[in-house]
Formats: structure tokens, C-alpha cells, sequence
């Protein structure tokens, strides 16, 4: 790492992919939660979404070729543009097969589909499984995996959700974009236990309560993604009313700042008051071009040094 006047210069994000998995039970909205292992360096012992960083297989052209190309187009229009924009196709469509290739491996749902079919093959799927292992130690076999059966990522069924970007602060660094999509009921899910200790399918509310009690620590994108969620839900009254109307959604990517004191640290959020008075890197987000899923969100998130978090409302206007 380089440095300059005596302090360290930011590292540089990695490209990354998560995916919240959804569903629909008896009525509520439900998504779906894994909680690292202890001793994995990164966000150990923090329940998250399954997902991980972009491998260089993600965006070859054999990648480009799993996705119909109508649709590779479309994915690169959605993620291509904007603030930070990717510079390729190849590079977008990277984004969408990660998500679907770490799904895979870490949850067992392999998001995919036979040319010209709708919806996931959960056949596939169940087939598969025991490829997991051999995907999680070359991710180059993923690919080769949905050559041999024919098989296409079913990038059209995903949201582009939200893109959050790892503080500078931090040394190991992460640009991760956020897809959503509903998972068929039929799919089975497990967990990868190399890297993970357990999985649950929970509502957003609850997950949350359990965040505030100390139950399950997470960092705070995970915490801000399921309040978004739960106000979606509630706007959009059903999980397939709530990704039709999402679809078009403003995602401009989020790069918080971290203030530090002897007993905690705020993470704290573009839109925030104070953003602009704290140190390190930053991307500011114009007033005007705040999204109201962004904006009604809390502007900044305490977390003591035992990892208990609390929230710190965004005052309201006026």
C-alpha cells in the first residue's frame, strides 16, 4: 500500500456481488440469511447475504455467453451507467454471474434456466448440488458446469437493488452490488460450512429486532437493506408487485465514512449532515439525487466494540 504524508492511501474496492433471496410465506415477505464462520477474516460471525467478490471467470466471454445476449445488454444499460459506471459488457454481466455463481456455492440455490423457459430450474438445481465443493475451489468450473448442461443465468429475473462500497477506512475493500429476485420454493437451500456456520429464512422485522437485541450482528448495509425491504413490501402489498415496480430503481453507489472515538465508531452516510466534515474518502450524493429509498434511511449507524449497533435516526425535515 503507497502512502502520502505519512498516512496510508485508501485500497482499492474489489468488484462483488450479493443477492437477496426472497420469498413469499403465507403472506410476508421473506429473506433469506447466512451467518459467516467465526474465523473467515471477513465479516466473521456477521449474519449477511450470500454473495462474494467478482472472480476474472465471472467476465470472460464464455461468462457472456451463459447470458442471452438481449439480456446482457440490458445488464449492462443497468449497471453501466451513473456514477461509477463498469466499462464493459463483459464487466456487467460479471456482476450478475458472480451473484449467481457465490449464490450457488454458499446457499446451494443455483439462480439459472434453460433457453427460452421462465423462472429457475430447481431440477438443475438439485442435480448439481455436488458440485458445490469443486465451484467454491475454481470458480472457473462454474461456468463449465452450465456449459455441459446447457444451462443460462437467469439475469433477467434479477433487481438491481442497491450498490454499496466499502468505507476507506477499511483495509480490505469491497464495491458490491446488490441484486434481488424470488427464489421457487422448490429450490433446497444449505449452507457452505467452509466459510458459514448457518443459514435462516426470516422477515425483515424480525431480523432486525434481532439486530437490536445483539442476536445477529451485521454491518450496516445489511441493516439499511432491510429496512428498504420491509418499506417496499409494505408499499407494493406482494413480492412480485414489490420486484416489478423495483425494477427501475435509482441505485447510485453508496460509499459511507467512519468517525472514530475511544469507545465506538459511527459509520455514517452520504446524506448525512456531517458526511462532508469527516475524514477520508468519500462519494457525495447531490440532495437532488438522494433516492426516497435512500433517504428515508438512517443517516448513520454507532457500533461499540462489542459489535452492538445503534441506529441513528435521520432527522427529519423541518
Amino acid at each position: 500500500m503507497s502512502e502520502l504524508d505519512g498516512a496510508p492511501m485508501p485500497s482499492t474496492p474489489r468488484p462483488a456481488a450479493t443477492v437477496l433471496l426472497l420469498r413469499d410465506s403465507r403472506g410476508q415477505l421473506e429473506v433469506l440469511m447466512m451467518q459467516r464462520a467465526g474465523s473467515v477474516a471477513f465479516l466473521g460471525g456477521m449474519w449477511v447475504f450470500p454473495g462474494g467478490r467478482v472472480d476474472p471467470a465471472d467476465s470472460s466471454r464464455r461468462a457472456l455467453a451463459r447470458v442471452a445476449q438481449p439480456v446482457a445488454a440490458e445488464c449492462f444499460a443497468r449497471v453501466g451507467c451513473g456514477a461509477l459506471p463498469v466499462e464493459s459488457r463483459e464487466e456487467a454481466v460479471g456482476l450478475y454471474v458472480a451473484a449467481c455463481r457465490e449464490t450457488f456455492e454458499e446457499s446451494g440455490a443455483l439462480l439459472v434456466k434453460r433457453a427460452g423457459a421462465c423462472g429457475h430450474d430447481a431440477a438443475a438445481a438439485e442435480s448439481l448440488q455436488a458440485r458445490r465443493e469443486e465451484i467454491t475451489r475454481d470458480p472457473g468450473r462454474f461456468i463449465s458446469m452450465l456449459e455441459e448442461r446447457d444451462l443460462l443465468i437467469d439475469a433477467e429475473s434479477f433487481v438491481y437493488w442497491s450498490r454499496w462500497i466499502t468505507p476507506s477506512l477499511e483495509k480490505k475493500r469491497f464495491d458490491t452490488h446488490f441484486f434481488a429476485t424470488a427464489i421457487d420454493s422448490e429450490q433446497q437451500i444449505s449452507a457452505d460450512l467452509s466459510e458459514l456456520t448457518r443459514y435462516r429464512w426470516t422477515t425483515p422485522v424480525e431480523a432486525l429486532a434481532a439486530a437490536e437485541r445483539g442476536e445477529m450482528n451485521m454491518v450496516p448495509p445489511t441493516l439499511l437493506t432491510l429496512e428498504d425491504l420491509h418499506e417496499s413490501w409494505l408499499r407494493h402489498g406482494g413480492l412480485s408487485q414489490m420486484l416489478n415496480a423495483e425494477r427501475e430503481r435509482s441505485a447510485p453507489p453508496v460509499m459511507p465514512r467512519i468517525a472514530v472515538d475511544s469507545e465506538a465508531f459511527r459509520v455514517v452516510m452520504p446524506w448525512d449532515a456531517g458526511y462532508p466534515a469527516i475524514e477520508g474518502e468519500g462519494l457525495p450524493l447531490e440532495p437532488d439525487s438522494i433516492p426516497a429509498h435512500l433517504a428515508n434511511r438512517r443517516s448513520s449507524v454507532t457500533i461499540s466494540r462489542s459489535l452492538q449497533t445503534q441506529a441513528s435516526k435521520k432527522p427529519r425535515a423541518g
